[in-house]
């Protein structure tokens, strides 16, 4: 579209402003005499009124081509917090506003319409697409909104939701008369999109975001104050209709210590406005029509409330036809019911007996020191061979092992002047009793050491060097894995009456999750035990195994393997898991009702 636009001024200067700022936009034609202003007025799309010469010789032009019937949007160049609202004038702009934006204003008011809106939707891609996800989440309340106030309020709060706002609220835009209003209340109702923030972004359709309010040449007081503080940052962004034109105008602040409004955000607010917009025409539609039928409604006889009511229908229907469905449904209804009841009297449920398990190697023995004292020495380690004798642990034996060198040269000395004087019975008794002494330190030091009391391997090692140990402390176990392992499982007191050698036992280890292992139950203890007594038979592997009340150990043979995802495993001792033994059996009928075992 190629229009003029028409410079009303003298100044040349400003002339040149324009120029720069338009660019290839459109011509600019400047008037230099009243005269040619009123030869070029009716061609001209944009009058552009100067007010360089003073406030006076601007209001004269406006006032003439007001009465010369000039219809083309006039554009006043001046300060807009100093002139009043003017019905004549489309917008009131400062020169100290950006080449860009100034460009965008005029070429708006030369189209008719924003001409930021001509560009159309954003690109759809990841972004933009989660973005209309949440603006749509969001507009949910909007949708139920009843009327104009609703949805003023809905809007607000979804996006001071969206854009994690201070303060976020809704103003609406008449695009015939130029007017922002609230449907609310608390706003002056007044105001027109002539100048502001607000008013740029109907006029443009185009989104401002702002780190100060008043530091932004198009901030106005009047326009913009009930919803926006000057020293707030400030992110405008319009709601469009289909037909390019502004519905309302969106507007959020946020403290200026707070973080900046991004362009994402920005993007956020876009698609709110987008989402928003098809629902604010069809409320301003129904407002309209609501408007028309309330002044008709003065002319009626009756309330409005009677006539609705007398439209209604109060009588039921004379004839009620059941969709075929519902027979369909009620036929599947007793076909189940008749299914859940023979399931109940023929189907069958298991009682178990269920507790933790321990995994212990067949043959297996503890070795514990005889004597306390610090560990000086390790000579194994676990899954190390051994054999009958041989040293596993050494304790500190400094002082013994010097207690039985003296006593060791005591003796020879003794038994040389023994050697020496045959028949001197006192000499025969000293060396008796310095026998006897250096037997006690040589038993004294062979009880530091710790020996494997038979061949195996050791199961695990439980000390380290360093260690401070008491006596009869086990430092290590032995155990001998031709003998396989077998399962230790400790199950409710209560349960000993039902338990029997040869009932079925389901095994499931921990950390092989549903690698289920059936045993049968080898043996049962005779009697029930307290929960000190089973961790004292247990050991200290007990400790991580969960022990409450009476308890009764029952016992089942492991083969050497077991299977967890196809992967055959070998018993180790000492594993954990929980057991499952079956006791028997009885109808789901007899369960839920036992009143019925007696029959």
């Amino acid at each position: 579209m190629s229009l003029d636009v028409l410079l009303a001024t003298t100044d040349a200067r400003e002339a040149a402003w324009l120029a720069r700022c338009l660019g290839d936009a459109m011509p600019i034609i400047v008037a230099t005499s009243d005269a040619e202003l009123y030869a070029r007025a009716e061609t001209a799309a944009v009058i552009v009124v100067g007010a360089t010469s003073g406030a006076a010789e601007a209001d004269r032009l406006l006032g003439e081509l007001a009465a010369g019937g000039v219809r083309a949007p006039i554009l006043r160049i001046a300060d807009p917090r100093r002139l009043a609202p003017d019905p004549r004038v489309a917008f009131v702009l400062s020169t100290a506003v950006e080449a860009p934006a100034v460009k965008l204003l005029i070429v708006s008011l030369a189209w008719r319409r924003p001409a930021a809106a001509a560009s159309g939707a954003r690109p759809l891609d990841i972004d933009e697409a989660r973005r209309r996800e949440r603006a749509f989440a969001a507009t949910r309340r909007l949708a139920a909104a009843p009327d104009l106030a609703a949805a003023e309020a809905a809007l607000g709060a979804a996006l001071a939701m969206l854009l994690d706002a201070d303060r976020a609220a809704c103003a609406f835009v008449d695009a015939a008369s130029g007017e922002v209003w609230s449907a609310a209340g608390g706003a002056p109702d007044d105001r027109r999109a002539d100048r502001g923030l607000a008013g740029w972004a109907a006029r443009t359709g185009g989104a401002i975001l702002v780190e100060r309010a008043a530091r932004d040449p198009r901030w106005h007081p009047t326009i913009d104050a009930p919803a926006v503080n000057g020293d707030e940052q400030v992110l405008v962004q319009p709601v469009m209709g289909t037909g390019r034109e502004p519905h309302a105008v969106l507007i959020a602040t946020r403290g200026e210590r707070r973080p900046p409004f991004t362009a994402d955000e920005l993007g956020l607010a876009h698609a709110l406005a987008t989402e928003a917009s098809p629902l604010l025409e069809q409320l301003a539609r129904h407002a309209e029509a609501a408007a028309i039928l309330e002044q008709t409604r003065g002319d009626e006889l009756f309330r409005r409330e009677a006539v609705e009511a007398q439209h209604r229908q109060p009588w039921g229907q004379l004839l009620h036809v059941t969709p075929r469905w519902v027979s369909w449904a009620w036929f599947g209804l007793a076909v189940g019911l008749v299914a859940l009841v023979t399931f109940a009297v023929v189907g069958k449920t298991h009682t178990y007996a269920a507790g933790p398990a321990v995994v212990r190697m067949a043959a297996r023995s503890e070795v514990a020191s005889r004597t306390a004292g610090n560990v000086g020495e390790l000579r194994t380690s676990a899954g190390a061979t051994v054999r009958a004798g041989d040293v596993l642990v050494r304790l500190d034996d400094d002082a013994q092992a010097a207690e039985v060198a003296r006593l060791e040269q005591a003796f020879a000395a003794r038994l040389r002047e023994r050697l020496l004087a045959p028949s001197d019975d006192s000499l025969g008794q000293a060396v008796t009793a310095q026998r006897l002494d250096l037997e006690r330190a040589r038993a004294q030091l062979e009880e530091r050491t710790v020996r494997a009391p038979h061949d195996g391997i050791i199961g695990d090692l439980r000390i380290r060097p360093g260690q401070w140990i008491e006596a009869g402390i086990v430092v290590a176990s032995i155990v001998d894995p031709g003998e396989g392992a077998e399962l230790v499982a400790v199950v409710p007191g209560g349960d000993r009456p039902r338990l029997a050698a040869g009932q079925r036992v389901r095994l499931e280890l921990a950390g092989y999750h549903h690698a289920y292992q059936d045993l049968a139950v080898e043996s049962v203890a005779t009697e029930a035990l307290g929960p000190e007594e089973a961790r004292r038979y247990l050991g200290p592997i007990a400790d991580g195994v969960d022990l409450r009340g009476p308890v009764v150990l029952v016992r089942a043979r492991l083969p050497a393997t077991f299977d967890a995802d196809g992967i055959a495993y070998r018993y180790v001792d000492g594993m954990t898991g929980q057991v499952e033994i079956e006791l028997g059996t009885e109808r789901i009928i007899h369960a839920l009702l036992p009143g019925l075992r007696r029959l």
